[in-house]
């Protein structure tokens, strides 16, 4: 919030409104706070693991050897920079009754947005239509949800090089995903109970951004894979970066309640393009 907002703010003669204003500019405020902090605890720790020591850092920032040690302890984690920056929105299928083919378990959303505000971020849940198109040129996008659900899911899902769905064996009606370069097709299943999920960063249909897409091949995958991104968030940052990249994520689970025991990568973290980087909001690649 600049000067000028906060004189705007101080003009405001309904005292009630002008409550309702300085809440929303301080909580706009602390969300750039956020960001920002973020963002230097992640410079200081590239330039740290490139062997610049703290007092050269500091003498870089204007800032003293122990303002650049105590600073970068601070603050919301570097590796929440996998989810990019500015207020996230999770897109999920609304469904209304029974089960719909690719629909995430129902508490997926509400764990993956309580882990996003864990992490600083503003984060809410935003339901679309089965079968409907979806606007995903939108910055800050989160889909939880497959192909199936919509035909913007299936060309967003089709833009990745190395993963894709892979087709039913017969006899085998498992929904499952090759590796189109290893020869391989994972499939969830086995003598205890597990399940596949896919995770990805991928373009945007309007290629000024991108959208990060969590699909489990059945309800358990969705939470296994928000599972790992609690646990293994700092590996896959390290991995992936902000670059355009997928993954598979085993999941074991419990029969009875769905809820992951263990989630762990089940491939290598594949970038797609090691020189693509996340687009800044508003520009073009």
């Amino acid at each position: 919030m600049s000067a000028d907002d906060v004189a705007r703010v101080f003009a405001i003669e309904d005292k009630v409104e002008r409550l309702k204003a300085a809440t929303d500019g301080v909580a706009a405020a602390q969300q750039t706070i956020n960001e920002l902090t973020r963002i230097r605890r992640a410079v200081i720790r590239e330039l740290h693991a490139e062997g610049w020591t703290f007092a050269r850092i500091g003498a870089a920032a204007g800032l003293s050897r122990a303002r650049i040690h105590q600073v970068s302890t601070q603050g919301p984690a570097p590796e929440g920079l996998f989810f990019g920056h500015g207020t996230l929105t999770v897109l999920v299928p609304e469904v209304r009754a029974g089960r719909v083919i690719g629909a995430p378990d129902p508490a997926a959303p509400h764990r993956l947005v309580e882990l996003l505000r864990e992490l600083g971020f503003t984060a809410s849940i935003e339901h679309f239509l089965p079968g409907r198109p979806v606007d995903l040129n939108r910055d800050g996008v989160i889909v939880l949800g497959g192909p199936e659900l919509s035909p913007s899911l299936r060309q967003l899902l089709a833009a990745d090089p190395r993963l894709r769905r892979a087709v039913a064996r017969a006899g085998d009606a498992r929904r499952g995903i090759e590796d189109r370069a290893a020869r391989r097709v994972y499939r969830p299943g086995g003598p205890d109970p597990h399940d596949i999920a896919y995770l990805a960063r991928l373009p945007r249909p309007d290629g000024r951004g991108t959208v990060l897409m969590i699909d489990g091949m059945h309800p358990p995958g969705s939470l296994g894979a928000i599972r790992l991104l609690a646990t293994r968030l700092a590996t896959l940052h390290e991995r992936a970066g902000t670059h355009l990249f997928s993954v598979l994520v085993a999941c074991r689970f419990d029969r009875a309640t769905g809820e992951p025991l263990e989630a762990e990568l089940l491939t290598p973290v594949y970038r797609h393009d090691p020189e693509m980087r996340v687009p800044a909001p508003g520009s073009r690649r």
